[in-house]
């Protein structure tokens, strides 16, 4: 494990290395995002292991949910159906939160590696 763990020092200690890993993290998750729901928590575990501490990571496992639900509705709008989305209700509220949850929660690894 500490090889893992010498790589992870790598590239939190190095900006460049950081923001690739960051724009990776984000790219995968969003791809499997797409599939199943679980993507969002890859996501946010995926930007929370390249973050420097956890706080940092958990910000960055928020704005990957805040990210993915913005692309969401960016797909919605290009459709033509944003409109009947704002109207769901409950329904509304539970798709918000399912990305915003699943990006803090996978960025909780952090706090493990």
């Amino acid at each position: 494990m500490s090889a893992v763990a010498d790589r992870l020092t790598a590239v939190r200690s190095n900006p460049r290395k950081r923001a690739a890993a960051l724009a990776l993290g984000v790219v995968l998750g969003l791809a499997v995002a797409q599939i199943h729901w679980v993507g969002f928590v890859v996501g946010g575990a995926l930007v929370g292991l390249a973050s420097r501490t956890l706080p940092r990571a958990l910000a960055a496992g928020l704005a990957f949910g805040i990210l993915a639900w913005l692309a969401f509705v960016a797909l919605l709008a290009s459709h033509g159906t944003l409109g009947g989305y704002l109207d769901t209700g409950q329904l509304l509220y539970v798709s918000i939160a399912i990305p915003l949850v699943g990006g803090v929660l996978g960025s909780l690894v952090r706090g493990i590696v």
